[in-house]
């Protein structure tokens, strides 16, 4: 997830402790549980405008895509691609808040989260120890893989202690993972996340973006491992214009990864 600094007056554990928005990083949540919904990655979606009011009381809500254009019908792993809030709405309201939340608790992410639409598109904070954690399931056959902080000590002469075992759950099915990580692999090919191809391995992950530049994320795995990159300030104040996942997180992520995997 990266390294911490700690001083006598700072005891803040960004990585564990600071919940987020992850904006579209959010959104392989809800394309997981529509897999298992009826849903493929050829089905066509609508990028339309979308308008909803629970009641006549209530606030009209208008999503809209970040570069406020509305494209033909595409296909689902279109879509994902290249993370078009619409078609992730379209895809919420019809398989159910319900089944999105479900889903979003079998991959780790904690907390009573509210069944509005606005959490499909990664309204519901979380720490980059939720994503990492929750993305290791895409990436690992259905298996989520609980943190370890320290996965073993030695004595002096390197002789083992103690171990602590991985703590693996079956999350989602082999299936949905593997199709999964075939839609996140198109993100690297022909999406947000194009500028990790010059990496050269087979990768798959999500961008991300919370509202006003807030928050920037890039979620990536390969074959042998997760990394969560989360970058915003403390006070939660935006970051300035076009600070969004692929621009302030992913070259985080890509530089890391050319020194360790």
């Amino acid at each position: 997830v990266g390294s911490i600094e700690f001083s006598p007056t700072h005891q803040h554990n960004p990585a564990a402790q600071a919940r987020r928005r992850p904006g579209s990083g959010f959104r392989p949540i809800v394309y997981s549980a529509a897999l298992d919904d009826g849903f493929t990655a050829g089905s066509v979606l609508l990028d339309s405008p979308y308008v909803t009011s629970p009641d006549v009381s209530a606030r009209t809500w208008r999503p809209g895509n970040y570069d406020g254009t509305f494209l033909e019908p595409l296909l689902l792993r279109t879509a994902l691609a290249k993370s078009r809030n619409l078609c992730t709405v379209q895809i919420a309201q019809q398989i159910g808040m319900e089944s999105v939340i479900s889903r979003a608790h079998d991959l780790g992410i904690p907390g009573d989260i509210p069944p509005l639409l606005a959490v499909s598109l990664g309204s519901y904070e979380a720490t980059p120890q939720n994503m990492a954690e929750a993305y290791t399931a895409f990436a690992n056959h259905g298996k989520r893989i609980k943190p370890r902080i320290i996965t073993a000590i030695h004595n002096s002469w390197n002789e083992p202690l103690v171990t602590f075992e991985a703590d693996v759950q079956e999350a989602i099915s082999p299936q949905n993972a593997y199709i999964m990580a075939y839609l996140l692999k198109g993100v690297i090919t022909g999406g947000t996340g194009s500028a990790a191809r010059v990496l050269n391995r087979p990768m798959g992950g999500k961008t991300g973006t919370s509202n006003d530049e807030r928050d920037a994320w890039f979620i990536g795995f390969t074959p042998h491992l997760v990394t969560s990159v989360y970058v915003g300030y403390d006070n939660n104040i935006p970051m300035g214009r076009s600070e969004f996942g692929g621009k302030a997180a992913l070259p985080i992520f890509i530089k890391y990864r050319k020194v360790v995997d």
